[in-house]
C-alpha cells in the first residue's frame, strides 16, 4: 500500500480476490469521514477508497462501462481527468 493510504481498521483483514487476469486485496477501512471499502492493486500498487455511495453507484453500471474501464487501463474514464 502507498505510504499516504488510510490505516486499516484493527478488526479487518484482507481479502484476495484474484484470477488469471488480475488479482486485488479488498478491506474495510475506517477513516475520519467513516467506514471506506480500500481496493488495492499488489501488482501496479494502484488503490483507491471507496465510500457507500461510490460503492452502491457500482450496482447502477452497465457491463459496457467495465468494458470501456477495461479497455482502457490506468487511464480515467473522463477524458482531461487525472
Amino acid at each position: 500500500m502507498r505510504e499516504d493510504g488510510p490505516e486499516p481498521s484493527a478488526a479487518t483483514e484482507d481479502i484476495v480476490v484474484a484470477n488469471e487476469f488480475a488479482e486485488v486485496w479488498v478491506r474495510r477501512v475506517e477513516t475520519r469521514n467513516g467506514a471506506r471499502l480500500l481496493i488495492e492493486s499488489p501488482r501496479s500498487g494502484q488503490w483507491i477508497t471507496l465510500c457507500p455511495l461510490e460503492l452502491e453507484a457500482l450496482t447502477w453500471q452497465t457491463p459496457q462501462t467495465f468494458s470501456a474501464m477495461i479497455s482502457n487501463p490506468m487511464s480515467p474514464l473522463i477524458a482531461g481527468e487525472s
